[in-house]
């Protein structure tokens, strides 16, 4: 960067580390998930061969039960009472044509707030007040929120008919759109549309990928390791990297890899032999507009599994936001620059998924990591 902006500093991004419980009454991991509305792909690696019958629990559900839309409408169908509904049963909808950097941008979060994220002169023209963006300089950027669940939402104040004369005179745009609405269990509730908006019903892109004959880590040091001995920042950041290697099938950590150290830098993590062991694992991904509840769902469902394998094994699952969303989680401001990152990772272990006792110091430790991009309040 230093190369185009010689002046300035170079824009960082950010990656936090939890060292937690699930038997903690704060309940972090529910946190992170349920409060991020904007999902569009998860990955779940796990280091075994069983790959058939934990894709089928995994996505047993998703199948049966959830589905999204892809929609062209206007802002003005918000304001209906059919959407209206929609909108108090926790609908989420974001848009999907160009990026939050140069486009204008729209959002329902899930819990009524629609986020307008405009250009200068879209929010010169809308007739709302909004608040200039955190993130891009001389005002050239602006929000607008409108909660859509307030009392004063109702046809005929005058609050709202404001709003409805602005969608239909001043922001009258039609978006492409994705669209869900879930129950709090993650099912799917049907959606109806105008035929103008040329809506298509869209269900989960799911597929499973074998890995046969890599270099799996050995976990156990950050698994039993106090979290108050930053030792385990150290492993995590090499297992996350590695977790990289593997979404991408790299022949990095493939067993009798041995590529010239010139070209690669890269070494595994520490296995749990002295000498290298190739074993199997799989990588599970689903993608498509996820809500946070069917994301929740589908890692309760991985806790669940685990257990039941005859080897006690450890499992990553990585969820990835639209780097184009406005927020990103608890509702925060979010921008793209560079990349517009906001993701969160688990690693979580089968042999302490439950309740322990005082004796046993495995008192159902995972780790979540948190990577969140320069612009976006979350950091």
């Amino acid at each position: 960067m230093s190369t185009f902006f010689p002046c300035a500093e170079p824009p960082k991004a950010h990656l936090f580390m939890s060292h937690y419980s699930f038997n903690s009454p704060k309940d972090l991991h529910s946190r992170a998930i349920l409060t991020h509305p904007f999902n569009h792909k998860i990955q779940v690696f796990l280091p075994t061969a069983h790959s058939e019958a934990i894709e089928a629990t995994l996505t047993e559900a998703l199948l049966r039960d959830v589905h999204y839309y892809h929609a062209h409408i206007p802002l003005s169908l918000f304001l209906t009472s059919t959407f209206m509904q929609y909108i108090r049963n926790g609908m989420v909808s974001l848009s999907i044509q160009g990026g939050i950097d140069t486009h204008d941008v729209v959002c329902l979060d899930g819990k009524g707030k629609l986020i307008l994220s405009l250009t200068k002169d879209s929010y010169e023209q809308l007739g709302l007040i909004g608040t200039p963006s955190k993130f891009y300089p001389n005002r050239q950027r602006y929000v607008v929120e409108v909660d859509l669940r307030a009392p004063s939402m109702i046809p005929g104040k005058p609050g709202f008919e404001r709003i409805k004369w602005c969608f239909e005179n001043t922001l009258t745009t039609t978006f492409p759109m994705l669209l869900v609405s879930v129950t709090p269990e993650g099912v799917s509730l049907p959606l109806k549309f105008p035929d103008s908006a040329r809506a298509t019903k869209l269900s989960f892109n799911i597929q499973s990928t074998r890995l046969d004959s890599i270099l799996i880590p050995d976990t156990t040091t950050i698994r039993t390791i106090g979290r108050n001995d930053l030792r385990w920042r150290k492993s995590v950041a090499e297992l996350y990297e590695w977790i990289g290697m593997s979404a991408m099938q790299s022949e990095r950590i493939s067993l009798g890899d041995r590529v010239d150290s010139f070209l690669c830098v890269y070494s595994n993590p520490p296995q749990t032999t002295a000498e290298p062991v190739g074993s199997s694992g799989c990588l599970i991904e689903i993608s498509g507009l996820i809500p946070s509840q069917s994301v929740f769902q589908i890692f309760e469902s991985l806790r669940s599994v685990l257990p039941e394998l005859v080897d006690p094994v450890w499992a990553n699952f990585t969820v990835w936001g639209f780097q184009d969303a406005p927020v990103s989680w608890l509702g925060r401001e979010h921008g793209h620059l560079l990349s517009g990152e906001n993701m969160y990772s688990f690693f979580i272990w089968s042999s302490n998924l439950q309740l322990h006792d005082k004796e046993d110091p495995d008192t159902g430790i995972y780790v979540l990591l948190e990577s969140v991009a320069t612009y976006d309040e979350h950091s």
